[in-house]
């Protein structure tokens, strides 16, 4: 068994076994063409595989991507997708191929990784629950029609990207776990036949917002994202997926969308409903360098202090996990970060496994305070320092684009 970078002569067959893993799905394979090929953020060994026989028999990508915490933009990956030949399970190949991944994405200058994949699996590579699913429902039985204001609705074209990457960020501007996206076609690429992405125009001719349309992995019709950037925008597209929704004589039209979205709030106060669950420990994260991703949080704490009784404090807090140790300094509302060692006013020493939740705000300090493995230093005020620096919150992200869903 041999556990490498793929060679680029060997993409058709990792594409071809792709094919086999997942049978009824080629979102896969296409991610794989599209990111090998168009997406300058990949690096060669980005793509690793398990040869056995002299077959590729198991692989896994990592596909770079920016991701926010809060407002903080750190570099962060999404492990997608990872599979094994059906011929060759059970043989400890997927567990190769990941840990070899690991030491892998520890050289690349990457704070944190997150995925989408099987609860029982990826906690043996340091990977734990951190991502929620949160999805917006439209029932045409109990809601009505919006005001009726003139728009236009049509086909996505590449000329939309400038306005339609805006929108994005804007609904996403403080969303942790949410990927950055560029102005560029393949950041946006269609790799699903199935998927149908639309703008809509108010009267001069302005994109004011898009959906795409499609099935999720369940088969259930669904808006796989919404893009917004006004009122107006709001009820022309909520209007449209009633419309869609009553055609296809469905009681519950879902939205793929967060809580924080400016179109859940509409959907809201229009008899819809916000649904939020954990997601049954499928959307996970793993912090792969802890210095590096305190450093780039910095001006967010600050922004987070700033909003709490706390602005004013002169503290320390050390933070301390696994291997890895760093200092958070924070002096009347500034705050650096250090690797001194030294003994902080507040210490907090954490597994990874709850290290992860944390910094998403998956879960609070108090919840992840009651594992026997978490030790927190420094009383009542040590715990409520640590809930403002790391709020809980409703993280969400971690999707390839949108219309390859």
């Amino acid at each position: 068994m041999i556990v490498r970078a793929a060679e680029p002569e060997e993409y058709p067959e990792i594409c071809d076994m792709l094919s086999k893993a997942f049978k009824q799905s080629k979102i896969e394979s296409t991610i794989i063409k599209v990111i090998t090929s168009e997406d300058p953020n990949f690096h060669k060994g980005d793509l690793r595989v398990v040869e056995a026989e002299g077959k590729i028999v198991s692989m896994m990508m990592l596909m770079r991507r920016l991701l926010r915490i809060g407002t903080a933009v750190v570099n962060g990956a999404m492990v997608v997708p990872v599979a094994t030949h059906p011929d060759h399970l059970g043989k400890g190949y997927c567990s190769a191929v990941m840990r070899n991944a690991i030491q892998y994405m520890g050289t690349q200058d990457l704070d944190i990784t997150i995925l989408w994949g099987i609860p029982w699996l990826y906690p043996h590579y340091g990977y734990s629950p951190a991502m929620m699913k949160t999805e917006l429902v439209v029932k045409p039985t109990q809601s009505s029609s919006a005001e009726n204001l003139p728009y236009e609705r049509r086909s996505f074209a590449e000329a939309d990207l400038e306005k339609m990457t805006y929108i994005y960020h804007t609904n996403t501007a403080t969303r942790t776990c949410a990927e950055i996206r560029s102005q560029e076609m393949w950041d946006w690429k269609p790799g699903c036949p199935e998927a149908n992405l639309e703008v809509f125009t108010d009267k001069d001719d302005e994109v004011i917002g898009y959906r795409a349309l499609g099935t999720d992995w369940g088969s259930r019709p669904c808006a796989h994202e919404i893009g917004v950037s006004n009122d107006e925008s709001c009820k022309v597209i909520f209007n449209s997926l009633l419309e869609t929704a009553k055609q296809k004589e469905l009681k519950e039209f879902y939205c793929i969308a967060h809580p924080d979205h400016p179109f859940a709030r509409f959907v809201f106060w229009h008899d819809g409903e916000i649904r939020i669950n954990r997601g049954g420990g499928a959307g996970m994260a793993r912090v792969m360098n802890l210095l590096s991703l305190l450093t780039k949080m910095e001006k967010e704490f600050k922004r987070r202090l700033h909003y709490s009784e706390l602005h004013e404090v002169e503290c320390t807090l050390k933070i301390s996990s696994d291997d890895e140790s760093a200092v958070i300094i924070i002096d009347h509302g500034r705050v650096s970060i250090t690797t001194e060692n030294i003994k902080g006013d507040c210490e907090l020493d954490i597994p990874l496994s709850c290290l992860n939740p944390l910094i998403t705000g998956y879960k609070d300090i108090k919840e992840l305070a009651k594992n026997p493995l978490v030790k927190v230093s420094g009383g009542r005020e040590a715990i409520r320092l640590i809930e403002v620096l790391f709020p809980a919150g409703f993280p969400n992200g971690g999707n390839p684009p949108l219309v390859w869903e």
